[in-house]
C-alpha cells in the first residue's frame, strides 16, 4: 500500500536544520499515525539516513528535540518511541531530565572521587571586564 505524507514547505527551506535532520524528522513523522505510534530503532533510522555513527544519529534527534519538533523515550533496548504534539512532547522531555538525573546522582555515589575536594586543583575563571 502507497502512502502519501504532506510537509509543509518551511521544513524543506528550513536553513537552520541539517539535510540528516530533516530525513530524520520525514523518516519519523511518516510512522506517526501507525497503530502504535511511532516506534523506530536507532539502527532503522541509521540504515535509512546513512549516518555512520550512533552518537551522529543522537546528535541530530537532541537539535531536532531541541527545535520543538519531536520528543523520545527509550521504550526497551533499541527502540524509542517518538511523538509530535506538545503535551506529550513536554512530559517526555521531562522524563527524560529525570532519568539522566537519576543516572548522574548514582555515578556520584558509585565514584566518590569525583565529590572529594582536591587542594592541588586551580580554578580559573574568565574576569569580566
Amino acid at each position: 500500500m502507497k502512502t502519501f505524507e504532506k510537509f509543509y514547505s518551511e521544513l524543506l527551506n528550513n536553513q537552520v536544520l541539517t539535510a540528516n535532520e530533516k530525513v530524520i524528522y520525514v523518516i519519523c513523522k511518516s510512522f506517526a499515525n501507525a497503530p502504535r505510534g511511532c516506534r523506530i530503532s536507532h539502527q532503522y533510522l541509521m540504515a535509512r539516513t546513512g549516518i555512520k555513527t550512533r552518537k551522529s544519529l543522537i546528535k541530530a534527534l537532541d537539535r531536532l528535540t531541541l527545535f520543538g519538533m519531536l520528543a523520545r523515550k527509550q521504550i526497551d533496548n533499541s527502540t524509542c518511541h517518538y511523538v509530535f504534539d506538545k503535551e506529550t512532547m513536554q512530559q517526555y522531555i521531562q522524563h527524560n531530565q529525570n532519568k539522566r538525573r537519576k543516572i548522574s546522582l548514582s555515578k556520584k555515589k558509585n565514584n566518590p572521587q569525583i565529590n572529594q575536594q582536591n587542594d592541588n586543583v586551580i580554578h580559573m575563571v574568565k574576569k569580566e571586564r
